[in-house]
């Protein structure tokens, strides 16, 4: 029996040492990847600011906090028209807030409010112009 009861006790130990290996190998493996994932996102802001004028990237970062998933868009397709070759210039501010404007389906509206009068869009404003000369 006490040959039994060694020969377990070093089933346990060897068991023991492969589960502490295999941890081992799991938490290198996982401090890899948080590495490459680091190294990509340094990547990226690097092609950001080389893509984006300073104004814009400021912008960019302050639209991360409240919107990220806009800002990780509005990138995508810089860096995509870059790869491309359709990107001439550095991207200005305005030209975020566009793209911005776009992906969240919000328009332009001019309006126009004139004394005495209540304000109105513009097209209503020129076709009011329009009838008057008639």
């Amino acid at each position: 029996m006490p040959q039994d009861a060694d020969e377990l006790k070093r089933i346990r130990e060897r068991k023991m040492q492969a589960l502490l290996k295999e941890q081992a190998r799991q938490e290198a493996l996982k401090l890899k990847t948080e590495e490459r994932i680091k190294q990509r996102e340094t990547e990226r802001e690097k092609i950001i600011e080389a893509l984006f004028l300073p104004d814009a990237v400021i912008y960019l970062n302050e639209l991360k906090q409240t919107k990220p998933v806009v800002a990780e868009r509005i990138e995508d397709l810089a860096i995509a028209l870059y790869l491309r070759g359709q990107l001439i210039n550095r991207i200005p501010k305005t030209g975020v807030i566009l793209v911005q404007r776009k992906l969240e389906g919000v328009e332009s509206k001019i309006t126009v409010k004139r004394r005495g009068e209540d304000e109105v869009s513009f097209y209503e404003a020129v076709k009011k112009d329009l009838a008057k000369d008639d």
